[in-house]
């Protein structure tokens, strides 16, 4: 998969399913998808298909007197299709057309987060998506995209997470506790650093620079470190 985050499509023909779906996404795994695109019709939602590529559809099944179903023709063969219905009839028809998932109105929030998550695990573990470092912020998890990070910093019994676009985060952990979380592209060029080898612009016997010109120190051991990469 590239770096570009996913496009997701909701399909109802009721306002309040399409934005509580929508709340959902945002609240749960809003770092998942760049996109969230809503249709209120079948007809709707087949142009939406020509004019984008859909990840993942959450698809009503009643759609004023037409089928979601119908829809299917029209979806790419990657789309991932969760049925959205409050009819559990239509469960049989679902599994026998390959549906991704099946959930029931009122969606139930924690069966709704087991979905998007085997979801999640299903596009990391076949196309090799993007990785995460998850940190604490006033009681909130955050997701950090392991290819934004441009190094990290140790402040004490902090550390400085410095992110691309000038974007930066405090995390109460210390750098050694999130080396494993970090993995192998990551490399410890000093006590106090550590930096993404793909941020690396140039580097020297006892300093580096990041691709955006930022100077690093580099010790003995980050030296070592780095001659084992490069």
């Amino acid at each position: 998969m590239s770096n570009t985050k996913l496009t997701a499509l909701i399909v109802d023909d009721e306002h309040s399913g399409r934005s509580s779906l929508k709340i959902l996404l945002n609240k749960n795994c809003y770092y998942l998808f760049e996109k969230i695109i809503t249709a209120s019709s079948l007809d709707e939602a087949i142009q939406l298909t020509k004019e984008d590529h859909f990840n993942i559809c959450f698809l009503d099944i009643n759609l004023n007197n037409q089928s979601g179903f119908d829809l299917l023709p029209y979806l790419a063969n990657d789309t991932k299709v969760i049925f959205v219905t409050a009819y559990s009839e239509f469960a049989i028809k679902a599994i026998k057309e390959n549906a991704f998932d099946y959930l029931l109105k009122p969606i139930n929030p924690a069966e709704f987060t087991l979905c998007v998550n085997r979801y999640e695990k299903e596009v990391m573990d076949t196309k090799g998506s993007k990785k995460y470092l998850h940190i604490k912020d006033q009681g909130a998890t955050i997701p950090i995209q392991l290819d934004e990070i441009e190094f990290l910093q140790a402040e004490g019994a902090y550390s400085k997470i410095h992110l691309t676009k000038n974007r930066e985060y405090i995390t109460a952990k210390t750098l050694k506790s999130m080396t494993d979380a970090l993995g192998k592209d990551f490399i410890r060029i000093h006590k106090s650093y550590i930096i993404n080898k793909m941020m690396i612009k140039s580097f020297k016997k006892n300093s580096l620079t990041t691709i955006h010109n930022t100077c690093l120190p580099v010790s003995r051991v980050g030296a070592k470190e780095l001659s084992l990469h490069f």
